[in-house]
């Protein structure tokens, strides 16, 4: 079942704090990596290029969970379960670029590539928990 974002977690979620990111191999064992992350209302935005081992597992199984904290206060920490409700091409150039801005300062993500797809995708909370 959809959560709602509570207010405090979505103010993180605004600002240019990494999360974790887990994802389950076929096999069965987790894979976590730093991501840049964003939010479209209640839904959590993330965005890798197509191909990549996240990707892969998020085709194969739309589980998710993922731990973020504020740069500045790495002691109040957010853990959430969701499952990727969406996977496109359609905005992954614009959204990377978003990010960049966000997390960067530069309006164009320094590590674009022409013959590579960029992927946005999109998780449904369904769990949130904090310290």
């Amino acid at each position: 079942m959809p959560s709602a974002l509570p207010d405090d977690l979505a103010t993180v979620l605004d600002g240019p704090n990494f999360a974790h990111l887990t994802t389950l191999d076929e096999d069965g064992w987790p894979h976590t990596t730093a991501m840049w992350v964003t939010r479209d209302g209640d839904h959590v935005v993330f965005n890798t290029i197509e191909g990549r081992r996240k990707e892969r597992n998020l085709r194969n199984d739309p589980r998710v969970a993922f731990s973020i904290s504020p740069v500045d206060r790495p002691y109040e920490n957010w853990a959430v379960q969701g499952r990727v409700v969406d996977m496109r091409t359609s905005d992954g150039v614009e959204v990377i670029d978003r990010l960049s801005e966000e997390y960067t300062g530069n309006a164009r993500f320094a590590g674009h590539a022409p013959d590579r797809i960029r992927v946005t995708i999109v998780v449904e909370v369904t769990r949130v928990a904090s310290n």
